[in-house]
C-alpha cells in the first residue's frame, strides 16, 4: 500500500538549489604503476543562470597528479541518468535533445599536454541562443587520457585509460519547480552486509527545472518505531521524466510488518511524506 501526503509550513522551506552532478569514471587494467594517470577536475559540476541571447565564460582546472606527464582529449556530451540513477554520458543522446546545452559551447583547448604534478585551464564559452525556451539544460565535458607522443606503447592488456567528466547545467529564466513522490516499492536483492532489502522511490518531475530531494527515508516496525533511518539520496532529477531512486535498505529486518517512510522536500517549498507498507519475507502488500 503506498499513501502520499503533502505537509505545509507555516514558513515556507527555502527551496535548495539544485546542484550537478559530476561522475568520475576509471577504466584501467592492471598497468605498472609508472603507466598510472590520474586527473583530477576542479570544478566538476558547473550551474549557471542566463538569458536567452546571451553568453557566458568560464574556466575548469585540470591536473595531472600522475608522475609523468598526460595527454587528454576533450569531448563535449550529453547527459542522462538511468533507471538505476546513475549518469550516462554520450556524444549525442536524442531523447535529451530538447534539454541539451551541447550544441551552445566551445572549449579551449581541445587537446593537450600536462606536466607531472601540474594542472592546466580549460576554458570554455556557453552561447545562448535568441528565443531559446525557459527550462534548465545540461550537457557535460569528458575527459580523457591518450598514449604520450613518443613513448613507446606498452603492450596490450596493461595501458591504462582514465576519463573524469564535469557536468553543466544552465537555466534560462525563471521556470518553476514542481515534483512528487509518485511511487515506493520495495524488493529483494543479493547484496551481503545489508538487509537484503532495496526501496525504491519514483519522483515525477512534470517541470521544466531540476529536482534535488532534501530528507529523510526511514523503516518503521509495526508499533512505528524507527528500525532505520537514513537522508534522502540528493540525486538529481532532470525536467519532465519520472526519475527511479534506489535506497539500500542497510539494517537487518526480522519478519513481520514495516513502514517505510519518505519525508522530503523537492524544492517546491513543501515536505513531501510517502509510506509504503511491507512484509519480511512475504511479498509486498
Amino acid at each position: 500500500m503506498f499513501t502520499n501526503t503533502h505537509l505545509h509550513r507555516h514558513g515556507k522551506l527555502t527551496q535548495a538549489r539544485c546542484r550537478t552532478m559530476a561522475v568520475l569514471l576509471s577504466i584501467a587494467a592492471t598497468a605498472p604503476a609508472h603507466a598510472q594517470f590520474n586527473l583530477g577536475l576542479s570544478p566538476m559540476r558547473v550551474e549557471l543562470n542566463a538569458a536567452a541571447g546571451t553568453q557566458r565564460t568560464g574556466t575548469l582546472t585540470l591536473g595531472n597528479e600522475s608522475q609523468q606527464p598526460a595527454r587528454f582529449r576533450t569531448e563535449i556530451l550529453d547527459l542522462s541518468i538511468d533507471n538505476e540513477a546513475v549518469p550516462q554520458f554520450k556524444k549525442d543522446i536524442p531523447g535529451e535533445s530538447q534539454y541539451s546545452c551541447r550544441q551552445w559551447i566551445t572549449v579551449n583547448p581541445m587537446e593537450a599536454e600536462i606536466a607531472p604534478l601540474s594542472h592546466t585551464d580549460i576554458r570554455y564559452t556557453f552561447r545562448i541562443p535568441d528565443g531559446v525556451p525557459v527550462r534548465t539544460y545540461h550537457c557535460a565535458l569528458g575527459f580523457t587520457s591518450l598514449p604520450n607522443v613518443g613513448k613507446p606503447q606498452e603492450a596490450i592488456g596493461i595501458s591504462s585509460v582514465v576519463r573524469v567528466v564535469g557536468t553543466f547545467y544552465i537555466t534560462v529564466g525563471n521556470p518553476v519547480p514542481t515534483g512528487v513522490v509518485k511511487e515506493i516499492t520495495i524488493s529483494k536483492i543479493d547484496a551481503p552486509k545489508t538487509s537484503g532489502y532495496r526501496a525504491v522511490v519514483s519522483v515525477e518531475n512534470s517541470g521544466l527545472t531540476n529536482l534535488r530531494g532534501q530528507g529523510t527515508a526511514e523503516v518503521l516496525n509495526d508499533s512505528g518505531a524507527p528500525v532505520e533511518k537514513a537522508e534522502f539520496p540528493a540525486i538529481v532529477i532532470l525536467p519532465e521524466r519520472v526519475q527511479r531512486i534506489p535506497i539500500v535498505l542497510s539494517s537487518p529486518l526480522a519478519d513481520g510488518a514495516y513502514t517505510y517512510r519518505v519525508l522530503v522536500n523537492l524544492g517546491t517549498g513543501e515536505i513531501q511524506e510517502a509510506t509504503y507498507k511491507f512484509r519480511v519475507p512475504a511479498a509486498a502488500e
